[in-house]
């Protein structure tokens, strides 16, 4: 006789069946087997943290950190940013510009964060040095026994010219320094108007190296009686610092100090030329400085030795608010740069006047 199980009894012989043979299939899992991983669970992110640094060619305790750190893996490839300047500083810019305090050697730190928090760390030891100070070198090549292009006798000088400025101040610091063959020489700063002849100028000072200084221009007889000048020295920085009020119609007046001393107030600027030159002068001052003359020995001279001249300065509060009108420490060139700005006036190399001769950079070593 057959033996014939029902339908029903047939398709619950074939449920347990498949069931007994997932059973089996699952428990041959057992230790030591990868485990089942959830496809919907993302790999985590692949972070390369790197970066460069670049130091800034007018100050040497600046330097410029570009960050080419790199996320890879995941969709979302934006990452944070956290600097460490070998405990001098910090920063969470993703490239930034970083001045340290002093000289040194500084382990700087980079740590990359990813967006699902994978981390990553570059490190880079830079040496930083103090910068080198630069400032204009004014010599005087040009003599009795060896003319200029001219044919003439010539002094040294770095020259700047500027709109009128009725109401301003000039800050500067100076020093003088023997050459390799030849003695110390004067140097001199002259601020004058709308004219650079000796006599219209709106004053003018005589820096010596081993005597007290001297007016050379512009203060009456009275003034120069009544200055007393501190006595010079040589390879000493000095500040110097002069002031003008010119209202457009009469003689303006100027004060000056040395090193923070007051050598005069509110002089009223005249001509050393003699009555006839009273005229020109007034016509060439009443509104204020123009011109801004560092100049070095005297026309019938060469020397070797050297006028430095540093952090210039020059202000006008014609506006009513005291602003800068023009500044140059010199940081930004480089060591022997000639500052004269060349022949082609539409594209000067320098913003100095084409009179500026014997003038370079020089450096602190």
């Amino acid at each position: 006789m057959k033996n014939v199980l029902p339908k029903t009894n047939k398709y619950i012989y074939l449920m347990m069946s498949l069931c007994l043979s997932l059973t089996v299939i699952i428990s041959s899992c057992g230790d030591g087997d990868d485990p089942i991983v959830d496809p919907m669970d993302p790999d985590p992110s692949m972070v390369v943290a790197d970066f460069s640094a670049q130091v800034d060619a007018d100050n040497s305790l600046t330097y410029t950190f570009t960050n080419s750190s790199v996320v890879n893996g995941i969709t979302d490839r934006t990452f944070s940013s956290a600097w460490d300047f070998g405990g001098d500083g910090m920063s969470t810019d993703e490239s930034p510009t970083y001045t340290f305090s002093g000289e040194g050697t500084y382990t700087v730190t980079l740590t990359v964060t990813a967006a699902d928090g994978e981390t990553d760390t570059a490190t880079e030891t830079i040496e930083v040095t103090a910068p080198k100070n630069r400032y204009a070198v004014i010599t005087d090549s040009f003599g009795n026994d060896n003319l200029n292009a001219d044919g003439r006798t010539d002094t040294g000088e770095l020259r700047f010219l500027t709109d009128s400025i009725q109401n301003g101040r000039l800050t500067f610091m100076y020093r003088v320094a023997e050459g390799p063959d030849m003695d110390i020489q004067d140097g001199f700063i002259n601020v004058s108007g709308s004219s650079t002849t000796g006599d219209f100028a709106l004053m003018e000072v005589r820096f010596k190296d081993n005597a007290p200084h001297e007016w050379r221009e512009g203060a009456s007889d009275d003034v120069i009686a009544a200055s007393n000048f501190p006595e010079g020295m040589p390879n000493v920085w000095v500040p110097i610092e002069i002031t003008w009020s010119a209202d457009g119609v009469n003689a303006p007046t100027f004060s000056l100090s040395i090193d923070g001393q007051t050598i005069v107030e509110d002089a009223v600027s005249t001509t050393n030329g003699g009555a006839g030159d009273v005229d020109g002068h007034l016509a060439a001052v009443k509104d204020g400085a123009h011109n801004f003359q560092w100049k070095y020995s005297d026309n019938g001279k060469i020397s070797d030795s050297m006028f430095h001249v540093d952090d210039i300065v020059i202000y006008s509060s014609d506006s009513g608010t005291e602003t800068i009108v023009f500044e140059d420490n010199f940081q930004a060139r480089t060591a022997g740069d000639d500052l004269d700005p060349g022949a082609d006036p539409d594209n000067p190399l320098t913003p100095y006047h084409p009179n500026t001769t014997d003038a370079v950079v020089g450096e602190d070593q």
